[in-house]
């Protein structure tokens, strides 16, 4: 590995750990958008690797507060939206995938901006799940789905949950990567490299908590889902050109 390009990468793995751990997500929509110009091997295994790690951290540190029980509905939607996405890795261009996923993104948040409530009905979890499959599994960029639907609930709630749902969908991920053939002995030694990245995220990010609770959970929730969608189509746009 050439040292410029880990150092740019661990940045911005560090920058979107720490996000992620203070708001409930938002690592891959930090890291992603920079890793694919710098090396895109790294996206997705690099990134689902180092959001297994920090998942499980930020779980354990939340478990007072997880409502495992609600996640059933999304951990089962979640498995044939993955074996979907992997079909597409290999099968189709995503990048039109992205362009579609992004402007329904972007729409839903412009939704949530003019008033309309999403209630987390286990319906409508598992619609997430489903979706976030397929999205994290082609772009790693698979919390909008969830955090959309969720966004009413509390944020200790949220936080603890989401990270219950990506420990589980990271493993399911990353199986996938695996079977297909993504996931190769050098990519995955690479990948291990920046866990120190998350190590350093989480700590600086559970000092962050109270700043997000403070009254900026949800327009944090929603900016970054935002930031999501752009991420997503410039993704899609560098594919496409």
């Amino acid at each position: 590995m050439e040292l410029i390009p880990w150092i740019i990468s661990a940045v911005s793995l560090f920058l979107g750990c720490w996000i992620q751990t203070a708001a409930g997500f938002g690592m891959a929509v930090i890291a992603a958008p920079i890793m694919v110009l710098i090396n895109p091997d790294w996206v997705p295994v690099t990134i689902t690797v180092t959001a297994l790690f920090l998942s499980i951290i930020n779980t354990w540190n939340q478990r007072q507060h997880l409502e495992a029980s609600r996640m059933l509905s999304p951990f089962i939607a979640r498995l044939p939206g993955t074996a979907i996405g992997a079909w597409l890795l290999i099968q189709l261009n995503v990048a039109w995938l992205q362009v579609f996923v992004s402007a329904c993104v972007i729409s839903a948040v412009i939704i949530s901006i003019k008033g309309t409530r999403f209630e987390a009905t286990p319906t409508r979890l598992g619609i997430a799940g489903f979706v976030s499959g397929i999205t994290g599994t082609t772009t790693s960029i698979g919390g909008p789905p969830m955090a959309l639907i969720m966004q009413h609930d509390a944020p200790k709630t949220v936080r603890a949950n989401l990270s219950l749902y990506f420990t589980y969908s990271c493993v399911v991920s990353l199986i996938s990567y695996a079977l297909t053939g993504l996931l190769t002995n050098e990519l995955l030694w690479e990948s291990l490299s920046f866990l120190p990245c998350a190590l350093l995220g989480f700590y600086f990010g559970q000092h962050s908590r109270g700043f997000v609770d403070a009254g900026r959970f949800r327009p944090i929730m929603l900016w970054l889902c935002c930031i999501s969608g752009i991420a997503a189509l410039s993704g899609a746009i560098y594919r496409l050109t």
